[in-house]
């Protein structure tokens, strides 16, 4: 279905577009609600009550373009996640015993890992660091505005953010070591 179609359909309160519109959208945004989740459960929860806040909301939604509408959507599930782990966040502040990298990431071995395989590790970072590294590697955000939406400091997110970054080197050259033995 046309997605100005299914925008339109939706303003009118039509049923029908509701279900074309988790038909087309779940996989895609329940990755999303993965990534700023603390487990699957808790990222379908997200993806439901996203779903029913946009059909309440749609007519605040202004344009027809499918890739505007998606990031409207995703903004969405991202400010539920963020709502909902913002004490959780506040509590993240313990810190983490300092990992030390010999080398960096080989891009060979990497090359050979499905997308599945590198997103399980991102997934498998704790919630603070997956969120900032989410926040700041994927979607773009600076560490100010990470900040300001978690309520932590600039130089937390960049605490966090590089933490992330460490945890993964680790988890990559651990399972590299693995896929080459």
């Amino acid at each position: 279905m046309d997605t100005a179609i299914l925008i339109e359909q939706l303003k009118k309160g039509e049923q029908s577009a509701y279900k074309e519109l988790v038909y087309l959208f779940s996989a895609r945004l329940l990755t999303v609600a993965k990534i700023y989740s603390k487990n699957d459960e808790d990222a379908k929860d997200v993806l439901q009550d996203a779903f029913i806040l946009v059909y309440q909301k749609i007519s605040m939604f202004q344009g027809y373009e499918e890739a505007a509408f998606y990031s409207w959507m995703k903004r969405i599930i991202i400010n539920i996640c963020l709502s909902k782990n913002q004490r959780m966040f506040r509590k993240m502040e313990h810190s983490i015993e300092t990992m030390v990298i010999d080398r960096g990431v080989d891009s060979q071995a990497i090359s050979v890992m499905t997308q599945q395989e590198i997103m399980d590790l991102v997934f498998s970072l704790p919630d603070g660091y997956r969120q900032v590294f989410a926040l700041y590697a994927v979607e773009g955000y600076s560490h100010k505005e990470i900040a300001a939406q978690l309520s932590i400091e600039a130089s937390s997110s960049r605490s966090r953010y590089s933490r992330a970054k460490k945890m993964l080197q680790t988890k990559f050259n651990n399972l590299s070591k693995v896929m080459i033995a």
